[in-house]
């Protein structure tokens, strides 16, 4: 090829590349690998809770909170890889996240009257009550955990447009965070709770030298539930549901044993 040939191709070269970066710049030309277009790679991902959180042990304990209340909550999360509208490999991680939220009352608007007939009568006005500090025990939870990418997953961690982290993991232990806090979780269990709570303050005023058999505790109306915790911004992008099949929330038949003399008992 002689120079002269060689210098027309060079500049037409120069003039089509020229072109082709005008037109991307016009937005007429998509210049980005394969994998930067969602509309031929994409990611979904979902949480969702399958089958029933359960309440497995409301416990008094003696502090401004109350009750403690621990919960495990099953969980799977999926992300689906598509290649120009196929499936090509779904990331699942499953796991039974074991966690608790405390019971608290704010002490100031408790009432504790002294009787002449020597009863003590505690009064405690169900809007003190608040739920608080919902967690997600990470070590209780780790054997539960389950990571499965499958054998096309496992091929595919190689493309560019694959992400080493899913992000799937932490995700879950956020949705399952925020059923352990949740309004349903809370109601279902207040009956529960309110007996746990009854024992809390049984317990501290009988320490404190009070006749057990001379106490009343009253704990009048209901607590909002509705104000009790909002979703982690982990969640943010995620697709979250309930199984049809599945309440949210039930409460394990032995999750608060009071004691033999406890007026709850009965």
């Amino acid at each position: 090829m002689n120079p002269s040939t060689s210098r027309s191709l060079a500049g037409t070269a120069a003039i089509v590349a020229i072109g082709v970066v005008a037109l991307a710049k016009l937005g007429v030309v998509d210049m980005r690998w394969p994998w930067e277009n969602t509309n031929v790679a994409s990611i979904e991902s979902s949480v969702s809770q399958p089958e029933s959180a359960t309440i497995i042990e409301i416990e008094p304990i003696a502090l401004d909170c109350r009750a403690r209340i621990h919960t495990v909550v099953p969980i799977e999360g999926r992300r689906t890889h598509k290649l120009i509208g196929q499936t090509y490999r779904t990331d699942t991680v499953t796991l039974n996240a074991v966690g608790d939220i405390d019971t608290c009352v704010d002490a100031a608007d408790v009432e504790v009257v002294t009787r002449s007939d020597g009863t003590t009568r505690v009064l405690v006005p169900a809007d003190a009550i608040r739920f608080e500090r919902p967690r997600v025990d990470a070590v209780a939870t780790l054997g539960s955990v389950h990571f499965d990418k499958g054998m096309v997953g496992k091929l595919t961690d190689i493309f560019p447009w694959v992400s080493d982290d899913s992000g799937l993991s932490p995700a879950a232990y956020a949705y399952a965070q925020t059923i352990i806090g949740s309004s349903e979780c809370m109601q279902r269990a207040f009956a529960t709770t309110e007996a746990a709570m009854r024992g809390a303050y049984e317990d501290a005023l009988v320490a404190q030298g009070a006749d057990p058999d001379l106490l009343i505790v009253d704990i009048v109306g209901e607590p909002d539930f509705d104000a009790v915790t909002t979703s982690p911004d982990v969640l943010d992008g995620y697709d979250f549901s309930v199984d049809d099949e599945a309440t949210t929330c039930t409460v394990s038949p032995g999750a608060y044993t009071p004691p033999p003399d406890d007026p709850s008992a009965t």
